[in-house]
């Protein structure tokens, strides 16, 4: 069932950012059995999101956040290391290579709904508001990174979206508590 919601666009520097990293975070407990860490704080959230960085905003009728999701040049999310919880560091401008599936397109991450309206169609919502949003303003793509163990892969594929590099990493990095596999995926505009 959709829920009714109101999709807005903010300038991460407008965002109320406890807020939106109060809600992240309780979005990413739900996979405490993977994932031991908080997934960001309010100063790294806007440190991620950087200059350019906008926020998707899910709210229902009387104004309350029920999910949210980052929208930003996806060059600078291109290397697997600069992703992941709280305190990573990421480059203000890394090097693409020509020809990068990433290069030029929109960024869609740290996206989050609120545990009690999941499934209920706000997180389609939101890739579609991301999706019309790049189309609008001449990106090629959509591009988003998840780890596999999530459970997103999957639900990303039937939204049109393909793996374009995976890479597996050990219990630990990033303050998983299992073997991992980051997957960059891609969808044309």
């Amino acid at each position: 069932m959709e829920e009714e919601v109101r999709l807005r666009l903010v300038p991460a520097a407008a965002i109320d950012a406890c807020a939106v990293a109060g809600l992240v975070n309780r979005a990413y407990a739900t996979y405490a059995h993977l994932f031991a860490g908080q997934r960001t704080t309010p100063a790294e959230l806007l440190a991620e999101a950087g200059t350019a960085g906008r926020f998707i905003l899910a709210e229902d009728s009387a104004g309350l956040l029920l999910g949210s999701a980052l929208v930003a040049p996806a060059e600078r999310f291109v290397e697997p290391d600069m992703l992941g919880p709280a305190g990573t560091a990421r480059p203000a401008a890394p090097d693409v290579p020509p020809g990068h599936p990433w290069r030029g397109a929109l960024y869609f991450g740290m996206a989050a709904v609120e545990v009690d309206r999941m499934n209920r169609g706000i997180g389609r919502r939101l890739v579609a508001f991301a999706e019309d949003l790049a189309r609008a303003e001449g990106y090629p793509a959509v591009a988003l990174g998840t780890v596999r163990e999530f459970g997103l892969v999957e639900y990303y594929e039937r939204l049109g979206y393909r793996v374009i590099h995976e890479v597996e990493h050990p219990a630990g990095h990033w303050d998983f508590l299992v073997r991992h596999r980051y997957c960059e995926m891609v969808k044309p505009t």
